[in-house]
């Protein structure tokens, strides 16, 4: 049931951002940004800690949070 849940949560996001930048191509880009400083705010509020904790790659483990956000951290 993890495994389904997580995809759905990677869909979820994925379709997030495709909205969010169909409305910021329409000059409302305001939704999108506001997604990817949520993001980044949580890969350094919750994801930094476990990524250090589990000594992962930071670059990479920076873009997955901001691609995915929880749908990512969550089941490190």
């Amino acid at each position: 049931m993890d495994n389904f849940n997580r995809s759905y949560g990677k869909v979820l996001c994925v379709g997030l951002y495709a909205g969010f930048s169909a409305l910021a191509a329409r000059k409302k880009p305001l939704p999108l940004l506001l997604l990817l400083l949520a993001h980044t705010a949580e890969y350094f509020i919750k994801a930094r800690p476990k990524v250090i904790e589990k000594a992962l790659p930071k670059p990479s483990s920076f873009i997955n949070c901001l691609a995915f956000g929880i749908a990512w951290w969550k089941y490190l």
